[in-house]
């Protein structure tokens, strides 16, 4: 996603409204699709028909009655696992969006307020993260520190926050010589109530559409971490269904096709939502 550059002379009113999401049925469709798997995931011990690792003697058998998705190599129930993987990867998703917005809002505003030797600083380490891919990233850092499920989270926060911060540094540029900011500024007003009421409510709504595409992508590092036996062992994944399937392709159609589906449902949903907040705030600056 480019760097968005809001109009400095745009009223503050109106750039607060960028966050509404159109009405389309995609998005629409989008929405659904993340509300549905988020009940899911909060009502996983009340919905799962079984324990995700219980095991039973009914090995690689197809949907039934009793296992409406089948079972897995080890008799374990597939809709259970993947209700249960629903937890973890949301959970992971959520993190690596929330994670990567703060740590973007915290140094891209530093990097675009103060300029300067703070500015390069900042931006050529963001740089450094950049032109790594996230998943070696999240990958080497998974390897080093552990992981669990918190340690998972903070790697691919780690992965994914410079591109958060390329955008609020673009807008504290184009805003902090604004004509309100430097009104603010000769009326005496102390930096920091600048920056939290003045620059900081325009330049989140650019970032708050990343991070909901930060959320698809920490979805996607979580699957690919688990899918390379990184995943926590002691939780269910949509990933690890898929790293155990992978002998099974051909046999067990059941066992891998599921959790693949998840997964890009999950993603694609949120890279429409992120997408339908980008182009609503198109939209409204160029009807100003």
């Amino acid at each position: 996603m480019s760097d968005i550059v809001i109009d400095p002379t745009t009223p503050k009113a109106s750039r607060l409204q960028r966050l509404r999401l159109g009405r389309g049925p995609t998005t629409v469709a989008a929405i659904a699709i993340v509300v549905l798997f988020a009940l899911v995931a909060l009502l996983a011990p009340l919905i799962a028909p079984y324990d995700p690792f219980a095991v039973s003697p009914r090995i690689l058998e197809g949907p039934s009655a009793d296992h409406l998705l089948g079972t897995d190599d080890t008799g374990k129930d597939i809709l259970s696992q993947l209700i249960y993987g629903a937890r973890v990867s949301l959970l992971i998703g959520l993190a690596a969006g929330l994670g990567s917005l703060v740590l973007g809002i915290v140094v891209g505003g530093i990097a675009g307020y103060v300029g300067g030797a703070v500015d390069n600083v900042l931006m050529r380490i963001a740089e450094i993260f950049q032109i790594m891919p996230a998943m070696l990233i999240a990958l080497v850092i998974v390897a080093v520190i552990g992981r669990n499920t918190t340690l998972i989270a903070a790697a691919v926060i780690i992965a994914l926050w410079p591109q958060s911060a390329r955008i609020v540094r673009s807008q504290f540029l184009a805003l902090r010589r604004a004509e309100f900011v430097d009104a603010a500024r000769i009326s005496g007003t102390p930096a920091w109530r600048i920056i939290a009421l003045e620059i900081f409510p325009v330049a989140f709504a650019p970032a708050a559409v990343q991070a909901a595409l930060d959320i698809g992508r920490g979805m996607l590092l979580e699957a690919g971490l688990s899918f390379l036996g990184l995943g926590d062992p002691s939780t269910s994944s949509w990933g690890g269904v898929l790293r155990r399937a992978q002998p099974f392709l051909t046999d067990a159609w059941w066992f891998s096709v599921p959790a693949g589906v998840c997964i890009a449902l999950m993603v694609l949903s949120f890279n429409l939502i992120g997408d339908a907040m980008g182009r609503r705030g198109t939209q409204g600056r160029r009807a100003l």
